[in-house]
C-alpha cells in the first residue's frame, strides 16, 4: 500500500467533496469528490484507493442509506407500496430496453449498460457495477449525465406543467 498515494488521493478527495457541498451541487460530496480525484488522477496518474478501504467506503454508504429507514417511513411506504412497485418494473424495463439498444450501438457489455441505464442512485449503481465487475467509468458517466439532466431541466418542466395544470 502506497500511503503518499493514499493520503494525496484523499486530501483531492476532501477538498473536491467540500467544494461540492460548498457550491450547493446535489450530492456535492461524492460528486465532488469524484471529479476532484478523476482530474487529479487523470494529470497526475498518482490516485489510488485500496480494495480494503473501498469496502470500508461501501459499508458506511450502505449503513448511511440504511438510517433513512424509521418507523414512520416504513408506514408511508405501505401507502405508495403498489404505485412504487410499479413505477420500478416501469422504470426497470425501460432502462432495461434502452440499455439494450446501448449495448448494440456503441459496443458497451451488457452489464455495464444494463447499470448504466437502471433507474438507481450514481452511487449505488455505481457500487453494483464495482462489484459486478463492470465499467464503473461508464456507469458513473452515464449517470451523472442523466442527474445533470434531470436537475437542470425539471424545473423548467415543472414551471411549464404547474402552469398549464393551474389554469
Amino acid at each position: 500500500m502506497n500511503i503518499g498515494k493514499l493520503l494525496g488521493t484523499l486530501l483531492v478527495a476532501f477538498i473536491g467533496g467540500w467544494a461540492g457541498i460548498r457550491f450547493r451541487i446535489p450530492a456535492g460530496g461524492m460528486i465532488g469528490s469524484l471529479v476532484a480525484v478523476a482530474i487529479y488522477n487523470y494529470f497526475s496518474q498518482m490516485g489510488y484507493m485500496p480494495a480494503n478501504l473501498k469496502i470500508v467506503g461501501q459499508i458506511i454508504i450502505g449503513g448511511t442509506i440504511g438510517m433513512n429507514f424509521t418507523k414512520s417511513s416504513l408506514a408511508e411506504i405501505k401507502q405508495v407500496f403498489l404505485p412504487a412497485i410499479g413505477s420500478v418494473f416501469l422504470l426497470l424495463t425501460v432502462g432495461m430496453v434502452i440499455g439494450y439498444v446501448l449495448h448494440k450501438v456503441t459496443g458497451i457489455d451488457l452489464i455495464t449498460a444494463f447499470l448504466g441505464t437502471s433507474p438507481g442512485g450514481l452511487t449505488d449503481m455505481t457500487i453494483l457495477a464495482a462489484a459486478f465487475e463492470a465499467d464503473t467509468i461508464v456507469v458513473s458517466s452515464i449517470h451523472l449525465v442523466r442527474i445533470f439532466t434531470v436537475i437542470f431541466l425539471m424545473p423548467i418542466f415543472v414551471r411549464i406543467l404547474s402552469t398549464f395544470i393551474n389554469r
